[in-house]
């Protein structure tokens, strides 16, 4: 009977336990609705004016009056890419009334917007309207989604074309989960168009109507995404079941196009915790339970047994103290757990940031060193062009002018990964012909080689290396400038680069008659930032990259010492590893 009475007393303190916890499961979320919306409004802000002041320059005007001017095209193309690299936002375009593109900051790239229309977007007939005009949607050229806002030309009070700005949202969708939480932003048609969670991204919270179908259908919003409605179950107006797993739900809308942006989070813990209280408590009371029969018994038989009264005060007070130890026990095990949980938190948080910053600085220095050859050379060839110039040897100058503009592209190159340092898992296999690298490469350390006497031999077999070929540049271009630093000061230096097939493998060798390689070092030279050179000479990431990048591309890089003296770095893949073999051999002179 008194089980029974106990047990809906139970119930309900566990009910009440939980339904606490789900209130500070609301507060938490309400607070963390606030912030996330405010960083959202902040991101698309960021971009709201640069269409409306853009669109006064005289330029852009110039060109919707005359759209067939190729330089007026070519100015404004470079306008705005100029504009964009220093904005950071995704794209910039130049659309006439007709809806075609007349420019944009992407002209030079494969997916350039220019040429494509886009009269059926909600944002260009709004701006052609007069008005600033917002939209998001999955790009019809590029297939990424973005945020579209767009604001008209005008010339006196007359629309004669629209300037549009794309933001790209992926690395706030990116924060949203690395902080654990579920988060999304859903349209008026009900359809997931920002989410912490890549799997919901683009479905729908109900079943689309067939208008909304039609209106998405015009306006080409969603049309490469399926639209499929998310296994969603409300419970009431603030909890919903998905993925088998019950969430808190805070909803609050957003200023941008009839956005609302939704936070959940996982009941589980708060049940938990409730359940955890819940059990304690029975304990308690079981117990108190035991203790209290133990008394009535005892009061029974103290008149029967007043013999035996020291013995039972004794194994009474030895039994209250061990339960009254274990309660104490189980209370403080479960205070260091959740001060366990709260540390492994922190430490967590604490990684993150501290991965983050080391692979800044690693990116920022392996940028840092290969930009320190491409500026070196570049100084050689501007010098050697000077000369050229006042002796009127215009040939030779035309030729060093080319070797700048791909030194200049090769340094584009380096600072373009800047861009994707988010994506670091990016591939370097590729096909690069070894005699042409050969001769780009050595032709930018000409200058060098010839200041320092250095006798250099070149021969390569007429194959193909499997790297892309600015990987191939930034192998030999490493590997020959420690050679020439070895040798620095050495009278009757030598450098010998050997590129062909040997023992069923395409192999690359940079040998030199310098000093050699300690054998106790080599095991350390690869490592970023390990450098035997003096201090302020070298960073120690010239081997480190060579090695990532051949590794990368299936190979492996070893260290020998020359039976003349000196040392040997050599590159082998595997025969397998091959794109392209001509045959044949070609001789290469420095």
């Amino acid at each position: 009977m008194l089980i029974l009475a106990v047990l809906p007393l139970l119930w309900l303190g566990y009910q009440w336990r939980l339904q606490s916890g789900l209130d500070e499961l609301e507060s938490s979320a309400g607070q963390r609705l606030a912030l996330l919306s405010a960083s959202l409004d902040a991101e698309l802000q960021r971009y709201e004016s640069l269409p409306v002041v853009l669109a006064q320059h005289p330029g852009l005007r110039e060109l919707l009056a005359h759209a067939d001017d190729p330089r007026r095209v070519d100015l404004a193309n470079r306008l705005l890419e100029q504009v964009n690299e220093r904005t950071g936002a995704a794209m910039l375009y130049l659309i006439a009334p007709s809806g075609r593109t007349l420019a944009a900051s992407n002209w030079q790239r494969p997916d350039s917007f220019v040429g494509e229309n886009y009269a059926f977007r909600p944002y260009f007939k709004d701006a052609l309207r007069g008005n600033s005009g917002a939209f998001f949607a999955v790009g019809a050229t590029t297939r990424i989604p973005g945020f579209f806002i767009a604001h008209p030309v005008l010339d006196g009070s007359k629309v004669v074309g629209v300037l549009a700005v794309k933001v790209e949202l992926n690395l706030l969708e990116r924060t949203w989960a690395e902080s654990g939480e579920s988060t999304m932003v859903v349209d008026r048609h009900g359809v997931v168009a920002l989410s912490s969670h890549n799997e919901w991204k683009f479905a729908t919270l109900t079943p689309l109507s067939a208008e909304s179908r039609k209106a998405l259908a015009d306006t080409r919003q969603y049309f490469t995404e399926r639209l499929v409605p998310l296994a969603l179950v409300w419970r009431d107006a603030n909890r919903l079941t998905l993925d088998r797993k019950t969430y808190v739900v805070r909803q609050q809308d957003l200023g941008w196009v009839d956005w609302r942006m939704m936070i959940m989070l996982d009941t589980a813990p708060a049940a938990e915790a409730a359940r955890v209280e819940t059990l304690a408590a029975a304990l308690a009371l079981c117990v108190l339970g035991v203790a209290g029969m133990y008394w009535a018994q005892r009061a029974r038989r103290i008149r029967e047994r007043l013999a035996a009264q020291a013995v039972l005060e004794r194994t009474v007070a030895e039994r209250t103290a061990d339960l009254a130890a274990t309660n104490v026990q189980l209370l403080r095990e479960v205070g260091e757990r959740s001060a366990a949980e709260k540390k492994l938190r922190g430490a967590q948080r604490a990684l993150i940031d501290a991965n983050r910053l080391a692979a800044l600085g690693q990116m920022a220095a392996g940028v840092a060193h290969e930009l320190n050859q491409p500026l070196a050379a570049m100084r050689a060839f501007a010098g050697n062009g000077l000369t050229f110039l006042e002796r009127g040897r215009y040939e030779p100058l035309g030729d060093n002018l080319k070797q700048m503009i791909g030194l200049v592209e090769r340094m584009a190159r380096l600072t373009a990964q800047l861009k994707v340092f988010a994506s670091r898992q990016q591939s370097v296999r590729g096909s690069a012909p070894a005699a042409q690298t050969v001769r780009t490469v050595v032709g930018w350390l000409a200058h060098r080689i010839d200041t320092a006497g250095v006798d250099l031999k070149t021969y390569a077999e007429d194959v193909a290396l499997p790297l892309q070929p600015q990987a191939l540049e930034q192998v030999l271009l490493n590997l020959i400038g420690n050679a020439l630093d070895a040798l620095d000061g050495r009278s009757g230096a030598e450098v010998e680069v050997w590129v062909g097939r040997r023992g069923g493998a395409l192999v690359l060798e940079v040998a030199d008659n310098g000093p050699g390689i300690d054998p106790a070092l080599r095991e350390k030279i690869t490592q970023p930032f390990f450098s035997t050179k003096p201090l302020g000479q070298g960073l120690g990431l010239g081997l480190a990259i060579v090695s990532d990048l051949v590794v990368a591309a299936g190979g492996q890089i070893t260290f020998d010492q020359r039976q003349a003296g000196g040392a040997v770095v050599r590159a082998s893949w595997p025969t397998g590893a091959d794109v392209d073999d001509k045959g044949g051999d070609q001789e290469l002179k420095a």
